[in-house]
């Protein structure tokens, strides 16, 4: 096996380091692929030749192109892809800068992989953090892909029948970009988790400019929940309470200013 990991990034360089810290240590090589715009044509505030990453990384730009910011995600989800297809990996795991695993979990994946030659891939759950990297919400209703095996038709799509993306008919439970053209040999591997440190970060105004649910967003509670963050809040905009826990991968708390 030659596991790479593959980020998508365009700002949060900051948080990035710590991700790309955490990680190297679980796989061959990193490949971070960047764009010096949102999806939203915001300019990043930052320059990535100022990040300091282990010598296994590669820091790649791209600028997507596409009809909606759905499309340009994807893209830029299968540049990466196609940079690791023609490098040589066997396998990848897809990752975002505010994304974090521990090891045993990485090595856990590997494990299935090795005791089954016939699996394509892994789904996870995702514990969210929010306003502080010791305050969370727990576990979250969203899954992500966690590590897949590439082969030479593998692309990242929006795909109805990818293993475990909907409950029912309506409700989708992963990334739409995130989602891969195969339709089986997918496992759900629940108690493998997915850190997500989505609300933990130097500029939250900016997060909410250029999410793809800023529309939504907008209108929620988010504001407030952010500033009254701690624990045993309860959280509207996720409708949970706070709790307390470690903070497992020395993430600076930044605070919360708007």
């Amino acid at each position: 096996m030659r596991l790479v990991a593959i980020y998508n990034v365009w700002d949060d360089w900051d948080l990035l380091s710590h991700s790309v810290k955490n990680i190297s240590k679980s796989v061959d090589h990193v490949i971070v692929v960047y764009s010096d715009k949102s999806n939203y044509g915001e300019p990043s505030s930052e320059l990535p030749l100022n990040i300091v990453v282990p010598d296994n990384v590669s820091i790649i730009p791209f600028e997507p192109i596409g009809n909606s910011q759905m499309e340009m995600e994807t893209s830029k989800r299968n540049h990466g892809l196609h940079v690791a297809r023609l490098r040589g990996y066997t396998h990848f795991l897809m990752m975002d800068a505010d994304e974090f695993y521990h090891a045993d979990d990485v090595s856990r994946g590997k494990e299935m992989f090795r005791k089954n030659p016939e699996l394509k891939g892994i789904v996870v759950s995702s514990q969210v953090y929010f306003g502080s990297p010791e305050l969370t919400i727990g576990l979250d209703t969203t899954r992500v892909p966690f590590i897949h095996k590439i082969t030479r038709d593998l692309q990242h799509s929006f795909n109805r029948k990818y293993p475990f993306a909907w409950e029912g008919l309506r409700e989708i439970r992963i990334d739409p970009t995130r989602s891969l053209n195969i339709t089986d040999g997918v496992e759900f591997v629940p108690d493998i988790i997915m850190h997500h440190y989505s609300w933990v970060r130097k500029d939250y105004e900016k997060k909410i400019r250029n999410s793809t649910a800023r529309a939504n967003i907008e209108k929620s509670s988010i504001r407030q929940d952010l500033l009254l963050a701690k624990e045993g809040y309860y959280c509207n905009f996720y409708g949970k309470v706070l709790h307390r826990v470690p903070n497992y991968f020395n993430i600076p708390n930044y605070g919360v200013a708007f």
